[in-house]
């Protein structure tokens, strides 16, 4: 991802990775349009993040949008020079990453239906996307992005570590699509059952502390319980309270992370009455303990773990 002026370049034998010229940002300028066409080839591939905002991609002679990516999505396309991309608010968050055709190749299998999706683009000279729905942005995927936002790695380590979180996005990115692909119902599933759910996930993560009942929530959005549960297990793959879960506890690793606070004011961020019900539910979740993460025994293990080396 980058401002305004800022470019990515390949670098080294491994086609895999990009090199950027300042510390990655956590959104373009939202001042002009953004043009895909940055001194790259039409090998390269982009993964797309939106984390806020609306992304149109146009082609270069027409205003007829060829894609278009929302809050909360994410997709992997051939990139062009033939593209242009809008953004539509100021008020945007998109992060995007350069990966070489192939280091994909590298890693999925040749009959991979995604990566025939990107190679029947490139063999028509037309947007091509890994999936031909997009996918949605999950609490993990939150957590990798901001650790490479945040990343001081240089040098090598820092080669060894994007790679690895590129890896971990590929793989979350791959195992969406195949779910996409083996679910009839997620394909069927109307835009406006989708807008609801949504909608339900903005109002799990903004009262993480105080949860509503299924009830609540499905008349907030305009919907039934039994609608509720099942078209957002069918949206993203787990069951209402399993997603605010996943986001509490990944949240709460990021915080942990940040060694400025105690795990006592963790837990009562999550909504946790006692300390040691969270703990127990952190070492369910990950598999240890969260005073473990505190003291920096398990840098190795997880985000940061070279930075001890």
């Amino acid at each position: 991802m980058t401002p305004k002026g800022e470019e990515l370049t390949q670098k080294g034998e491994i086609p895999l990775i990009f090199e950027l010229k300042r510390k990655i940002t956590a959104s373009f300028s939202a001042q002009d349009d953004i043009s895909s066409a940055q001194n790259s080839s039409t090998k390269i591939l982009k993964m797309i993040f939106v984390l806020k905002g609306t992304l149109t991609i146009c082609g270069l002679h027409s205003k007829k949008p060829l894609g278009i990516l929302t809050d909360q999505q994410h997709n992997l396309i051939i990139n062009s020079e033939d593209l242009v991309w809008k953004t539509d608010h100021k008020d945007h968050e998109i992060f995007c990453l350069d990966i070489d055709l192939f280091f994909l190749e590298r890693y999925l299998p040749v009959e991979h239906l995604g990566l025939l999706n990107l190679k029947k683009g490139l063999e028509t000279n037309q947007l091509a996307m890994f999936s031909p729905q997009n996918l949605h942005i999950n609490p993990e995927i939150v957590t990798i992005l901001n650790n490479l936002k945040t990343s001081n790695h240089t040098g090598f380590c820092e080669r060894l570590f994007l790679e690895a979180k590129v890896l971990e996005l590929l793989m979350f990115q791959s195992s969406q699509f195949e779910h996409l692909s083996e679910n009839a119902e997620l394909r069927q599933l109307k835009e406006d059952e989708m807008n609801r759910m949504l909608a339900v996930k903005e109002i799990l993560v903004n009262h993480i502390d105080n949860p509503f009942s299924l009830r609540h929530l499905a008349h907030m959005v305009g919907t039934n319980e039994f609608n509720l549960k099942r078209n957002f297990k069918i949206a993203f793959g787990t069951t209402v309270y399993g997603y605010l879960n996943q986001y509490k506890m990944e949240m709460a690793k990021t915080m942990l992370l940040a060694k400025n606070i105690t795990i006592a004011e963790i837990a009562n961020k999550m909504g946790y009455t006692y300390p040691t019900h969270f703990s127990n539910a952190f070492k369910k979740y990950f598999g240890y303990l969260p005073n473990k993460l505190k003291s920096g025994k398990l840098s190795v293990l997880i985000f940061r773990g070279l930075e001890n080396f």
